[in-house]
């Protein structure tokens, strides 16, 4: 039984409930785990799993025990975190101010430090669902919201400063890589590649029937709104889900060179 863990972000569960619920890929069952991504970070570490959903920003960290898995990424065209405030301020304007990120090794924070390393602020890391909360109870003057909360923050009161995605694509013109599965070196070849088949006859089943994991999705995800979940799972389970296109693989490569060089200057 492989060892598999994905977040509870509506474009992963919806792409892996046909496995999860043995539609599809009975001949080789899964033993799936839930976790938020700062923490699927964290677990890939261990090299515990089979399959992993991970941050890009954390991928360059476990090579040594994983590769990057052909289909399952998600990239984000004009499309990313995004930072939001609780008055409406101007990119400067966040200096000195105390920023909610979700998690330290969390694509989401890379993409921070790349466009505000001249703009010191206060971080504090914390899961993607406590942001808002945390922003409510005015414990926080400014957050890095990933997932379904694009799409719920102003009808919460809460001002957009910048989408990272628009940046990135604004600097680099490539997608910008969010997350991604890892696949142990431990498993052959034969069984990546059946795994890929599986994965790519899920996406086509959930593409022609987009209703076919709302239940699940719906248990999992932090926002309850159906159609919130539609525009969510449409921004981020695309072609590039099913299998990286030359240009995803280009903008990966460059995203990873770039955190590397990040990293060698203590930055990230």
């Amino acid at each position: 039984m492989l060892k598999i863990a994905f977040s509870p972000c509506p474009n992963d569960t919806t792409l892996f409930y046909p496995w999860v619920n043995g539609t599809l890929g009975k001949e080789l069952p899964i033993d799936p785990t839930l976790a938020d991504i700062q923490r699927l970070n964290e677990m890939a570490k261990t090299g515990a799993y089979d399959l992993i959903k991970v941050s890009f920003a954390c991928l360059g960290e476990i090579l040594d025990q994983y590769d990057l898995f052909p289909c399952g990424a998600a990239l984000g065209y004009h499309c990313g975190p995004k930072i939001i405030a609780t008055l409406p301020l101007s990119f400067d304007e966040i200096a000195g101010k105390r920023i909610a990120i979700p998690g330290k090794n969390t694509t989401a924070h890379l993409l921070f430090d790349l466009f505000t390393s001249q703009i010191p602020s206060e971080k504090i890391f914390c899961p993607y669902n406590k942001i808002l909360p945390l922003l409510k109870e005015g414990c926080a003057d400014c957050g890095v919201i990933i997932h379904e909360s694009r799409f719920t923050f102003k009808a919460e009161g809460f001002y957009e400063i910048a989408d990272f995605g628009t940046l990135w694509h604004n600097k680099i013109d490539l997608p910008l890589p969010l997350g991604c599965l890892a696949v142990s070196k431990t498993l052959t070849e034969k069984t990546r590649n059946h795994i890929s088949s599986i994965l790519r006859e899920c996406y086509l089943l959930i593409s022609k029937n987009p209703q076919f994991s709302r239940d699940y999705v719906l248990t999992h995800s932090q926002e309850k709104d159906p159609e919130v979940i539609q525009q969510h799972i449409k921004l981020y389970v695309t072609e590039e889900t099913y299998q990286l296109s030359d240009k995803g693989k280009k903008s990966i490569e460059t995203f990873l060179a770039l955190k590397a060089c990040l990293s060698s200057f203590g930055n990230a």
